[in-house]
């Protein structure tokens, strides 16, 4: 009786925990975020971003040439501009982005994401030899420990998925490793759903930077896999 008693205390303070916790994003890809994508103008998005000056980090292409910063060209637009939102609204953390997007609209996010997914993607580094631990997380993930395939979300090129699945292949694998422990530490918690929270909790130290330095060079194997 007193293990039951223990047991049904535990599940309502799990779910009154979950009923008062924030949302980890205010963005969802609904009929009216996806009107407004479709509806914004890259010409008006390279102006924004020449205005922001944002070659200072992302280059002038939208590929960095610091390790530690983001590629953003390419990206989908539906992510960039979850992202662009999130750092406004506070869900994800940057002091910097913070003060990039507080004056911005949602029209004027969705212009400069446009424009960077018009931008040609990193070039990816030379192709180095893939350890068979590495293509299986890429390609199976690891079910034991409940990490699915990172092919599944990202795409078996890793070019991206759907929505707020973002391209991955040629990222600075400085900026995916430190992107991995943020998200392993909880110091970003912007995923739906905990997904790659979850996910990265699961993976070893070793096994992010391999990951890395899988992403960042070229993925001749994907289209046999």
């Amino acid at each position: 009786m007193m293990k039951r008693l223990i047991l049904l205390v535990s599940v309502l303070t799990l779910f009154a925990s979950l009923a008062t916790a924030e949302p980890s994003s205010e963005v969802a890809f609904d009929a009216q975020t996806m009107a407004l994508l479709a509806a914004a103008d890259p010409q008006r998005g390279e102006a924004l971003a020449e205005e922001a000056k944002c070659r200072k980090c992302h280059g002038e292409a939208g590929v960095s040439d610091d390790p530690a910063d983001v590629n953003i060209a390419g990206l989908r637009a539906s992510y960039s501009f979850k992202q662009l939102k999130d750092y406004q609204t506070g869900s994800r953390s940057s002091r910097d982005m913070k003060k990039q997007t507080r004056k911005l609209d949602d029209q004027q996010m969705a212009d400069l994401a446009v424009w960077f997914a018009s931008l040609a993607p990193a070039q990816r580094a030379a192709s180095a030899e893939v350890e068979d631990a590495v293509r299986r997380l890429v390609y199976h993930g690891d079910p034991q420990r409940m990490i699915k395939a990172c092919s599944s979300c990202h795409g078996r090129d890793g070019r991206g998925g759907q929505y707020d699945h973002p391209a991955i292949a040629g990222q600075n694998g400085e900026y995916f490793i430190e992107t991995l422990v943020a998200f392993k530490e909880g110091d970003r918690s912007n995923d739906v759903y905990s997904r790659m929270r979850g996910i990265a909790e699961a993976l070893t130290d070793a096994e992010i930077e391999a990951l890395a330095a899988y992403y960042a060079a070229a993925l001749p194997e994907a289209a046999a896999e």
